[in-house]
């Protein structure tokens, strides 16, 4: 690989240009292949024409770098998709039809493209402490600015006026409007986010799942909902409430929840024009929270940890239909075979006599 990506200087020609090294380098970050298939990594024969192509000698299938990873089975090039996640994470938002421009492919590819990197960017590995604020927001269409007709036409369906009706109140639509969004749980402790969708009505013990898996200490501050009511004994963190009936944003000791109220502002002008319905909200949600717990790392930096976050995962279409609030404590089961032998090997320093029999590449090849 040329230095320019190794000092820190990234560009799209460089992305194309040497797309199957970074993804090498990438895919194989402990410095060593092994095979998917079975967990191989002494018996590894590399091809003779330096393509990324692998054999193994204990099960004797053939493997590449694409293997088990996301882009396993994709009709687009291996360039097309770190051009994809480049674009991604230097372009603000991106919509489908705008990446399907840039990349020059139809916007169905370019929305599972989407999808599929969204998917990756799991929110498992961050951990919250100190003071943290958290609260609900909800996503969804405005039934005033829906047409009189569609309106009768849900309420219809919800049972909220009779079938034959044509009269509705306030009260009806209101109800309508809280059944219809799409309510999301949010913490911020000041350096850090996580954000998950959840049932409708939101259900206490949901959000009590979200903390206990994300907050290791601290506090947590939120407004005066009934959702909060028993939090000490169930999660055993103290409580502090503000009072926004009454205008108290923040309490006497000096605790607000306006850091989650912020990010609930961002993320709403950030998808606002992309988030036409619901159904796959957890996948921007993962997207909006990559991009702010990432907000100090460097250009390529950012895009190293994005594309580290779809290798060793495979996924179907089936399984983004079905990713929501149902699933999401659910872990991917990643295909990294033999991790904790890797480990014991590199530690016993037997990779350079692998690498001169086999080929078998480290991150020093490419400096």
């Amino acid at each position: 690989m040329k230095a320019g990506f190794l000092n820190g200087k990234l560009s799209v020609k460089q992305v194309i240009t040497n797309a199957e090294t970074i993804f090498h380098n990438v895919r194989w970050n402990n410095g060593l292949v092994y095979c998917p298939y079975c967990g191989e990594f002494h018996k590894i024969y590399q091809k003779k024409d330096g393509s990324y192509s692998y054999k193994c000698g204990n099960c004797n299938r053939k493997f590449t770098d694409r293997t088990s990873t996301l882009l396993h089975g994709s009709k687009l090039s291996t360039e097309t998709w770190l051009l994809g996640v480049y674009e991604v994470f230097t372009d603000n938002f991106i919509s489908s039809i705008r990446l399907a421009i840039k990349l020059h492919i139809n916007q169905k590819s370019a929305w599972l493209m989407l999808a599929k990197i969204r998917f990756g960017l799991t929110q498992d590995d961050y951990l919250l402490d100190g003071m943290i604020a958290q609260d609900e927001m909800y996503i969804g269409g405005c039934l005033s600015n829906y047409h009189y007709e569609r309106k009768l036409k849900l309420l219809r369906e919800n049972h909220y006026i009779l079938p034959d009706e044509r009269k509705y109140s306030k009260t009806a639509i209101y109800a309508l409007n809280a059944t219809l969004k799409q309510p999301v749980f949010g913490l911020n402790d000041g350096k850090q986010i996580v954000l998950y969708n959840t049932p409708n009505p939101i259900k206490k013990q949901y959000l009590h799942k979200v903390v206990s898996k994300h907050v290791t200490d601290g506090i947590t501050v939120s407004d005066e909902s009934t959702l909060y009511n028993d939090w000490k004994e169930k999660t055993g963190l103290d409580l502090f409430t503000n009072n926004h009936s009454v205008n108290q944003y923040i309490t006497k000791e000096g605790y607000t929840s306006n850091l989650i109220e912020n990010t609930f502002s961002w993320f709403k002008r950030g998808f606002g024009g992309n988030l036409t319905h619901c159904k796959y909200i957890q996948l921007y949600l993962n997207e909006f929270v990559f991009r702010y717990n990432t907000r100090n790392l460097s250009h390529v930096e950012r895009f190293k940890k994005a594309l580290g976050g779809i290798t060793n995962l495979t996924i179907t279409y089936k399984q983004i239909k079905e990713y929501n609030y149902l699933n999401m404590f659910k872990k991917v089961k990643k295909n990294e075979l033999t991790l904790s032998e890797i480990e014991d090997i590199l530690k016993q320093g037997i990779v350079r006599e692998i690498e001169q029999n086999h080929k078998v590449y480290t991150l020093d090849s490419f400096k």
